[in-house]
Formats: C-alpha cells, structure tokens, sequence
C-alpha cells in the first residue's frame, strides 16, 4: 500500500515538474525525496502496520460490542495512537525517538479505522 502510494507520488511529480519553474523543481524534487525515503524506511512501515493492526482490530471489537460507530472509530484511533505514543516515550530512555516514527503511527492508526469505517 505504501509503495503504490510512493508510485503515485513519483508519477505525480514528474508530471507536474515539467510545468514549475526550475526552481521550484529542484525544491519539489527534494521535498518528494524526503516522503519517499520516509515511505520506504522500513522502521516507519513497521509502526504505521502495527498502529493499523491495533487501530482497526480495536475498532472492530468496540463496534460488534457497541454498535456505535463513532465511539469505534474514535476508541481505535485513540488506543493506537497511545500504544505508539507510549513506545515512543519509552524509546526516549531506551532507543531512538523521533516524530517521523509518531506520523508513521498515525498514518496506520488512520488507515486502521478508516478500512473499519468502510466496513461497517
């Protein structure tokens, strides 16, 4: 999914690099840069799978027992986003912290309820 989403974004650019002036090519160009290796690390794939994993399967369960989807949506947004929010605090004494890590969490943890959300 990522790497479709890169793909995209590579097409994209290139297109749209013919009409900028040089410039602003070169500035775009090292932007896309930056999302593609952010895209393809695979530390950030893990924590965006692992907040997917945990945001979907939280909002599936809140919802086959509530039948409310917004308290789904939320409760699996929010129990996500804690879970890597913790290991980032933990990896404040322990590891390597960094906030590219808690967007990769909450581009999983978005992408989690949002397939819930198109499933219920």
């Amino acid at each position: 999914m990522i790497k479709t989403l890169v793909l995209l974004i590579i097409i994209t650019a290139a297109v749209n690099a013919q009409h900028l002036p040089a410039r602003n090519a070169n500035n775009f160009n090292t932007a896309l840069n930056a999302v593609k290796d952010f895209a393809i690390a695979e530390d950030k794939q893990l924590h965006a799978a692992g907040c997917y994993v945990i945001s979907s399967t939280v909002s599936a369960i809140v919802y086959n027992n509530t039948r409310n989807r917004k308290r789904a949506i939320l409760s699996g947004l929010g129990v996500s986003l804690l879970v890597g929010a913790g290991k980032e605090i933990y990896d404040i004494k322990n590891g390597d912290s960094n906030w590219e890590d808690m967007l990769a969490n909450t581009i999983g943890a978005t992408l989690g309820v949002l397939t819930v959300k198109i499933a219920i």
